[in-house]
């Protein structure tokens, strides 16, 4: 995977992160900065690790499953 892959999968992880934090945001009837900062950390950290984890996972099964990489990427 190259580097703008990379970074369009950022963006993609983002603009997800972004759409529910919005919604999540509007069904708030009040929001002090204590909500604000742990719905953002929380939506933050969890789009930061799980491209991370997918690929120590793939990292570890790849011996196992190259065989039949293509058709489970299909």
């Amino acid at each position: 995977m190259g580097l703008g892959e990379l970074v369009l999968l950022a963006m993609g992880l983002a603009m997800d992160a972004f759409a529910v934090s919005v919604t999540n945001g509007m069904c708030l009837k009040k929001c002090g900065l204590k909500e604000v900062l742990a719905m953002a950390l929380t939506f933050g950290s969890f789009q930061a690790a799980m491209p991370v984890l997918g690929y120590w996972g793939g990292s570890l099964f790849y011996e196992q499953i190259k065989f039949v990489d293509h058709w489970i990427a299909f």
